[in-house]
C-alpha cells in the first residue's frame, strides 16, 4: 500500500526504486553471505548498510531491521546459530520480496 501510494504521489519513481533494488539485492545478498563465511565484518557491514538503505526506501521494514541486525553485528557473533539463521532468513525473506517485486512491475500496478 505505502508503494502505491508513493507512486500516486510521484508516478515513476516507485517502479525505478524496484527495479534498483530487484537489480541490486541479489548482489548484496551474495556479498553479505560471502562476507559473513569470511568473517569479514567491514564489507558484511557495507553490504547489508546497502540492502538496509534500499529495503528501506520501499518501506520494507522487517527486511531492513534484519539487514540492520548483520550490519552491527558483534564479530564474536559470526558463526553461531542465532546468526547462522539470520543470514539465511534474510535471503529466505529477500527471495519472496523479490518475487512480490518482480510481480509487482510486471502488472504494472
Amino acid at each position: 500500500d505505502q508503494l502505491h501510494d508513493l507512486e500516486r504521489q510521484t508516478p515513476g519513481l516507485m517502479k525505478e526504486l524496484i527495479r534498483l533494488f530487484v537489480g541490486d539485492a541479489p548482489k548484496q545478498i551474495r556479498l553479505i553471505e560471502a562476507a559473513y563465511s569470511k568473517r569479514d565484518p567491514e564489507k558484511l557491514s557495507q553490504q547489508a548498510h546497502f540492502l538496509r538503505s534500499g529495503a528501506l526506501a520501499l518501506g520494507l521494514s522487517w527486511l531492513a531491521e534484519q539487514a540492520g541486525l548483520l550490519e552491527h553485528m558483534d564479530f564474536h557473533q559470526y558463526g553461531k546459530p542465532a546468526s547462522d539463521a539470520l543470514v539465511a532468513n534474510l535471503r529466505a525473506e529477500l527471495h519472496r520480496v523479490l518475487l512480490a517485486l518482480f510481480d509487482e512491475l510486471k502488472s504494472g500496478g
